[in-house]
């Protein structure tokens, strides 16, 4: 079965489920199953509101252009409308629905990770340490939302680029015959030139490589320094090795503070 990243770390496994109350195993795998499930009904409906309705516009226009009368382009404009706001409804919804979920999952990894922190305990530098680790995947699932949005917010406006280019040349052929659509496409142009320049101007592809490989080295150094890999593997004791990961951590996320300076950089847990 597959499990969804917004667990993070400690739903994905890297911390072990045979020290999670066998309870919280079944809410924890449940709810991951069910915001699995309600993301692809997601991408389903933004499929439709999308791709699906830019298609309806393009069948309007070629109605329009091949029999040259008003009816048949006038009914698939009509469908297209409709669609668009039926798609809308459902998509909003949704969207509410996916946040419910991911809120009642985070509850729960919260949950267990408060358990983590008492058992650790307070009083010295490594617990200290150690405490910092288990607040790690907070971070993690937070760095890798952001960039599943700024990935989100990237194609769309690249489908809008892409798609609205394709109906505005299809526009702008029609309209040496028909004058009547004219403005259909410089309204188009106009759509593409501004969600062009704004995909430009906010990187959200390169704001998303930076943040889901922040979330993947600060991962590899969570699982290293249990394990006593890489790094850590010159270590004998145990204070030493837990000294280098806050420190290594600290570095990578300092990194992310120079390559993203907008990126959110708030301590684990806060």
């Amino acid at each position: 079965m597959e499990r969804v990243d917004t667990a993070g770390i400690v739903g994905g496994g890297v911390l072990s489920g045979e020290h999670r109350p066998a309870d919280w195993d079944r809410r924890i795998a449940e709810r991951s199953e069910q915001l699995y499930r309600n993301r692809m009904v997601q991408r389903l409906l933004l499929l439709w509101a999308v791709p699906g309705n830019l298609l309806l516009i393009v069948l309007g226009v070629v109605a329009l252009a091949l029999w040259g009368i008003a009816v048949p382009a006038a009914v698939m404009f009509a469908l297209a409308v409709a669609s668009i706001g039926v798609a809308a409804k459902f998509v909003y919804r949704q969207h509410f629905r996916v946040r419910a979920v991911e809120a009642e999952l985070r509850a729960l990894e919260h949950g267990y990770r408060e358990h983590l922190l008492d058992e650790l305990g307070d009083g010295d530098l490594l617990a200290a340490h150690k405490r910092y680790r288990a607040q790690l995947p907070e971070l993690v699932e937070r760095y890798r939302g952001e960039a599943r949005r700024d990935r989100w917010k990237d194609n769309a406006l690249q489908t809008v680029v892409v798609g609205g280019s394709i109906v505005a040349a299809v526009v702008t052929a029609t309209a040496v015959s028909v004058v009547d659509v004219r403005w259909v496409a410089a309204v188009l142009s106009l759509l593409v030139a501004v969600a062009a320049a704004f995909a430009g101007y906010a990187k959200y592809r390169d704001r998303a490589q930076a943040l889901q490989q922040t979330a993947d080295s600060l991962e590899r150094e969570y699982e290293a320094v249990e394990l006593r890999v890489g790094r850590y593997r010159r270590f004998d004791r145990e204070r030493e090795a837990y000294a280098e990961f806050a420190d290594a951590v600290d570095a990578l996320r300092a990194e992310q503070v120079r390559r993203l300076p907008s990126a959110a950089v708030d301590a684990p847990g806060q």
